[in-house]
């Protein structure tokens, strides 16, 4: 039997209850295995009138699934795209927590279209968030091949390009001034057209440096992203494989009691 903290008994309690809340039922069993070695988890949650399928599903999430690392793809200097892969497939419950942790990502509502083999969840927001390419640009991708799962994120980061324009403005100043105080254009003033350049480039770095660690946040958000997603689907399809196991073993007894069958020869006889 295990022991577990209270933090991690209340950490599996709260992620345990937004299953519940989020799903409403569940399709799956409780893992008898799990039930055997926490049983003291299990009666608190039972006291809290929790599935045991979403407290077992909250328990494996708790102790960790590995899956692949996501990759980042080269996609230009306007977009960003992440992939990642899975051995999981697609079903309508698996499909809606993942619509969920998608939608919840982004902050924004999407819809579903669904081609061959292939799911697109599309952002559509709403409001003045739609004139935003961070806002209506995501969208992700799900494609079954070759018995995998392929996951693919994608969003544009063209709002954060047009953010370098004060950069542009402000190195361009900084040259003008630079040029000024150089060749004697600003009289007497040349020493604070120097300091000036210096501020302006400055700045004008120092803003560019911010800009490129926000883009690398994007990406790397994205990348915990796709990262969960893999850990829903391997989630979820090691409980239904556990489950399913649980419910066609066959006790090694179970066929006791049988006496063999004895096979004889026999003849036509003809008249």
């Amino acid at each position: 039997m295990a022991d577990l903290k209270d933090d991690e008994i209340r950490r599996i309690v709260n992620r345990a209850t937004m299953f519940q809340k989020f799903y409403g039922s569940s399709s799956q069993v409780p893992l008898a295995d799990l039930e055997e070695e926490y049983p003291a988890l299990f009666e608190i949650t039972d006291s809290l009138k929790l599935n045991r399928a979403f407290v077992c599903e909250a328990l494996l999430e708790h102790q960790g699934i590995p899956v692949d690392e996501p990759m980042i793809l080269d996609a230009g200097f306007s977009d960003a795209e992440v992939i990642g892969f899975s051995s999981s497939s697609l079903n309508p419950e698996t499909l809606k927590e993942l619509k969920g942790q998608i939608e919840y990502h982004f902050n924004t509502v999407g819809e579903l279209k669904h081609r061959k083999n292939k799911t697109l969840w599309k952002a559509r927001p709403e409001g003045l968030s739609r004139f935003l390419s961070s806002q209506n640009s995501p969208q992700v991708l799900f494609e079954e091949s070759r018995g995998a799962l392929k996951i693919s994120v994608k969003q544009s980061l063209k709002t954060f390009n047009k953010l370098y324009l004060p950069v542009v403005a402000g190195i361009f100043a900084s040259i003008m001034m630079f040029a000024g105080a150089v060749f004697g254009a600003m009289g007497n003033d040349e020493e604070v057209g120097i300091i000036m350049f210096g501020i302006f480039g400055l700045v004008s770095f120092l803003y560019a440096r911010f800009i490129n660690k926000r883009k690398r946040l994007k990406k790397g958000r994205l990348v915990d992203l796709v990262d969960r997603l893999q850990q829903i689907l391997e989630r979820r399809q090691k409980v239904s494989a556990a489950a399913s196991s649980e419910t066609i073993s066959i006790p090694e007894n179970e066929y006791e009691g049988f006496d063999e069958i004895e096979i004889k020869d026999t003849k036509k006889v003809s008249n």
